[in-house]
């Protein structure tokens, strides 16, 4: 029953953003960006988490900029595989996971990789997120949100796998969900694995529903 709601509210987000005009996303994503660098969250985290946007996705550009302009540790996300990463005490790596690394500027540099979403182009080991980079802000993306900070994913489960292993290893990291205005609903399906946000901000609010773990 969950998966069922789960895959219909994707289907119909999925026509609703496709029928927005391109301006949205990113003149939400400059008043989203101002909205995140007000909260306490923003100024009580030195190193943050940022999803680099899709074409149907909150435009992360604007924020990027705060966030080095505001001097913050900024790491990007990378789609990895196969073979394992095995810099010294970096976090591990499964199956198709998540691995983050630190970018320096707006202008990467950048290449496109899984399902050609724009990753940073470096490997260096010394710009891979590790545990010692923690307590983090983590800056995430999703289809669908509610005001309580449910989240719906985009079914592929890299965030889910991501969060797992924060909770697993004991590492401390607060979350806020980035999306349109359009992408808020009145309740996202959700199970016992999804994690919940601590905050949910648009391009016209921002939701605050729980405390940093």
């Amino acid at each position: 029953m969950i998966d069922t709601a789960k895959s219909l509210m994707r289907k119909k987000m999925k026509r609703q953003l496709a029928a927005l005009l391109s301006s949205v996303f990113y003149s939400e994503g400059v008043r989203g960006a101002s909205f995140i660098q007000r909260l306490a969250l923003w100024k009580q985290y030195e190193t943050v988490l940022l999803f680099l946007s899709m074409p149907d996705e909150i435009d992360t550009g604007p924020l990027l900029e705060a966030a080095l302009s505001d001097g913050k540790r900024v790491f990007v996300p990378r789609v990895m595989s196969d073979t394992p990463y095995t810099a010294p005490d970096a976090l591990s790596l499964t199956h198709r996971s998540l691995c983050f690394f630190r970018v320096y500027s707006i202008s990467g540099p950048w290449h496109y990789g899984a399902y050609h979403i724009r990753e940073p182009l470096t490997m260096r080991a010394e710009d891979r997120l590790g545990p010692e980079l923690f307590p983090s802000l983590i800056i995430v993306p999703g289809m669908a949100f509610d005001r309580e900070g449910r989240r719906l994913g985009h079914g592929r489960g890299y965030y889910d796998r991501f969060f797992a292993e924060l909770d697993a290893r004991g590492l401390a990291y607060a979350t806020i969900g980035f999306c349109l205005e359009a992408q808020l609903v009145e309740r996202v399906p959700t199970d016992l694995y999804d994690k919940q946000m601590n905050a949910v901000c648009t391009g016209e609010a921002v939701s605050q529903k729980m405390s940093a773990s």
